[in-house]
C-alpha cells in the first residue's frame, strides 16, 4: 500500500513539475500564492483566518492545474476551433478566476474588518 501511495505521489509531483515548466500562468499563480501565504502567516493573528487564506491559495493552484489539464486534453483532441472546445477551455479558465476571486475577497474582507 505504501508503494502505491508513493507511486501516486510521484505522478502528482511529475504533473506539478511539468506544469511549472510549461505554463507561465501556473508560475505566476504560484508567486501570488506564495506572497499571499507569507502575508497571512506574518500579518494575520486569527488561526482560522490564516487557514482560510492558505486553503484558498492552494485551491487556486489546484484549479490552475485542472485548467491546464483541460486545455491540454482539448488541444490533444484537435487544434481546430470548435464551440465545445472553447466552452470547455473557458469553463476551466473561469474556475481559476472564481477561485482567485475567492482568495481576493477573503483578503479584502480581512482588511476591511481590521480597518473597521
Amino acid at each position: 500500500m505504501l508503494k502505491t501511495v508513493i507511486k501516486k505521489c510521484n505522478y502528482s509531483l511529475s504533473g506539478i513539475k511539468s506544469t511549472w515548466h510549461s505554463d507561465l500562468s501556473f508560475r505566476q499563480w504560484c508567486l501570488l500564492v506564495l506572497v499571499s501565504d507569507i502575508s497571512a502567516l506574518c500579518f494575520i493573528n486569527n488561526k482560522m483566518e490564516i487557514v482560510l487564506i492558505l486553503v484558498l491559495g492552494w485551491l487556486l493552484l489546484a484549479s490552475e492545474l485542472i485548467n491546464t489539464a483541460v486545455e491540454s486534453v482539448v488541444d490533444l483532441v484537435s487544434t481546430d476551433y470548435h464551440p465545445l472546445a472553447k466552452k470547455s477551455k473557458d469553463a476551466a479558465s473561469a474556475m481559476t478566476l472564481l477561485t482567485f476571486i475567492s482568495l481576493l475577497t477573503s483578503w479584502v474582507a480581512y482588511i476591511r474588518i481590521q480597518c473597521g
